[in-house]
């Protein structure tokens, strides 16, 4: 049989927290049996101490999270960042070290999408000049007079989640919108009421332009003073996005020269910017609305970063897929509400496989995506369940980051294909790895193993199970209950599955504790019976 090693567990494990990080968070990882250890507000020699014990490692934008650091924790598993960017952590040194970096591109969708609409129209109304007027006691209205959104033209560059997000409020306020964004398909923006157009063509015919891509290569200085002449004298830009993404310099230029009527930004390339340096003199500009990166920071969507990531976290440190992996394939895009529940599946699936396969070799497997999920990207899948299998028969620390790395080293081979056919069930799950087969579904109720080496059943592959291979017999059931009740061993769930009366049959138990050895071997004394398994999941 294949050998099997104890997969990681909660109990012990430790997660330090750098920089502030809500109580809701906190409360989630301490009740996932996590220790947690705050150097809030410590100096760096706290932190790199505290690293030492580490599993885990949670920061927000402040702490410089290089291979230097990373050095400090021999232990770390996870190195979370409560927020979208991960800038000021060195991911390619972290997957080196096979570490998962995570963060939380979704939790603060809604609030830098109405920070967005805020500044905007902040600047198309003037609203803080007139708010500073009216404190100054004057009662001035001519000086203040706006601009409506409505009949005006959006040009939204980049068009994921906080993109998509501005366009679907934008048509209500009656906006047409351009949309530029080389990785997202014209039916996307299609369906968001967007025409896709190259960048250029965006700046020429844009009223207002707001940006929402990340900061990478690519985008570094995508606004420079060339894209900025492009743009219609009088137009509007606004950034809740990175500040790099701006030349500042030639954005200064634009706004003196009269070409801009104005910018509104919540992001400048160096936070907090040097009194001296350009962010600083955009801030004191008097065609400029700045505000000091608050586009992420609701109470609301602090809450949901908080508890997204503790979840994420904890996942981790169980070995598990996370839902926003940075250095790992995760399911992503339109379809990843659909996919995700199968990656935790495919994760689920690849612990139980060890446990249950006879093969004293390893054996190639195949993966086969069938039904609604045929079509879907098969990486997050095959990842996760690579992810599963190493941990319970491999010593090495495997993490869904250096899990294919592992694998190709082993030897351990893969092949995936989707079938779109349908049958009891809308998607199915299906690994095959020698004579072993384990099928699963996901249901409104969660994971589901719907078939074991052909015996269809209707388990929760969650803690403790028992499994026996036996033949269909009276009294079996009575006599495997009568056992674990002496035992005080409770059964929580059972399923039994057979070929024929009288033939070979399989019965599986979910347990509210694993079972000792000595009642398993009690368990197999039973005449009829072949085998007996304990497995946890």
């Amino acid at each position: 049989m294949i050998s099997s090693v104890n997969a990681p567990r909660l109990s012990g494990s430790q997660v330090v927290i750098a920089e502030p990080f809500s109580e809701t968070g906190i409360a989630v990882l301490r009740d996932a049996g996590i220790d947690v250890v705050s150097v809030v507000g410590q100096p760096a020699s706290a932190l790199r101490e505290a690293l030492a014990g580490a599993d885990g490692l949670i920061v927000r934008s402040e702490t410089k999270v290089d291979a230097a650091l990373l050095a400090f924790g021999p232990k770390l598993s996870v190195v979370a960042r409560a927020g979208v960017g991960v800038d000021a952590i060195d991911v390619s040194a972290a997957t080196d070290a096979g570490i998962v970096v995570l963060n939380t591109p979704g939790a603060n969708t809604l609030a830098a999408t109405e920070q967005t609409f805020a500044l905007m129209l902040v600047l198309a109304r003037h609203t803080v000049d007139a708010v500073a007027s009216v404190r100054a006691g004057r009662w001035e209205r001519k000086p203040f007079i706006g601009t409506e959104l409505a009949g005006k033209t959006l040009g939204i560059v980049g068009l994921g989640r906080i993109g998509g997000a501005v366009a679907l409020r934008a048509a209500a306020f009656g906006m047409t919108l351009l949309a530029s964004d080389p990785f997202i398909s014209a039916t996307r923006a299609e369906a968001l009421g967007a025409e896709l157009v190259p960048l250029d063509d965006l700046l020429r015919r844009a009223d207002v332009v707001t940006l929402h891509v990340p900061l990478s290569r690519q985008t570094t200085g995508l606004i420079d003073a060339a894209k900025l002449a492009l743009m219609r004298p009088g137009a509007l830009l606004v950034n809740c996005a990175r500040g790099g993404i701006i030349d500042e310099a030639a954005l200064l230029e634009a706004l003196d020269a009269g070409r801009l009527r104005g910018a509104a930004i919540d992001v400048v390339a160096e936070e907090p910017p040097p009194p001296d340096g350009t962010g600083a003199r955009l801030h004191r500009h008097p065609k400029v609305v700045a505000t000091p990166h608050l586009g992420g920071s609701t109470s609301e969507a602090l809450e949901r970063i908080a508890i997204e990531l503790a979840h994420d976290v904890a996942s981790v440190l169980l070995g598990g897929p996370a839902s926003a992996a940075v250095n790992a394939p995760i399911a992503d895009g339109p379809d990843a509400e659909l996919l995700r529940p199968f990656v935790d599946l495919a994760h689920r699936i690849g612990k139980l496989y060890p446990q249950l396969a006879e093969s004293s070799a390893l054996p190639a497997f195949s993966i086969v995506m069938e039904g609604s999920i045929a079509p879907l990207d098969a990486e997050p899948v095959v990842s996760a369940f690579l992810t599963g299998f190493l941990q319970t028969t491999t010593d090495r620390r495997v993490s869904i980051v250096n899990a294919r790395t592992i694998a190709k080293e082993l030897g351990v081979r893969v092949d995936v294909r989707g079938d779109a056919r349908t049958g009891a069930f809308a998607s199915v799950l299906r690994v095959s790895g020698g004579a072993t087969s384990i099928a699963g579904t996901s249901t409104y109720a969660g994971p589901r193993i719907v078939a074991i080496d052909g015996y269809e059943i209707d388990a929760i592959p969650h803690g403790p199970m028992l499994l026996t291979r036996h033949h269909d017999v009276p009294g079996m059931i009575g006599r495997v209950g009568t056992i674990l009740g002496e035992a005080l061993v409770n059964v929580s769930t059972m399923q039994v599955s057979r070929e024929d009366a009288g033939g070979d049959a399989i019965m599986v138990l979910s347990t509210d504790r694993r079972v000792e050895p000595e009642t398993i071997e009690r368990l197999r004394g039973i005449g009829g019976v072949k085998s007996v398994r304990a497995i946890d999941v």
